[in-house]
């Protein structure tokens, strides 16, 4: 949702939408595909020309270096930059 109008970014989820476009607008009655969704989980669009595909093929394409620039997020990091943990115990994963 900040991205500015004129600046064109491919946004890819780690679940395997490339395309990911900004959260839904429901004041002017959007209706989202719950299927699409980011990497916290949240409902989100797609812009016109994305593209899904499994999540194993979205990783492939990060860790095989065809992806520009990555943001990694970690509920846990080390001062060394180890992911300790990726899920919170307890809370159902989508």
């Amino acid at each position: 949702n900040y991205i500015p109008s004129g600046v064109h970014i491919e946004l890819q989820a780690e679940n395997g939408l490339l395309g990911l476009g900004p959260y839904p607008n429901i004041s002017k009655r959007e209706h989202p595909d719950a299927d699409f969704i980011n990497a916290g989980k949240e409902t989100v669009t797609a812009i016109k020309g994305a593209s899904t595909f499994s999540s194993s093929d979205s990783f492939n394409m990060i860790r095989g270096g065809h992806v520009d620039l990555t943001i990694l997020g970690g509920l846990q990091v080390s001062k060394n930059g180890d992911l300790a943990n990726w899920i919170i115990s307890g809370k159902l994963v989508k």
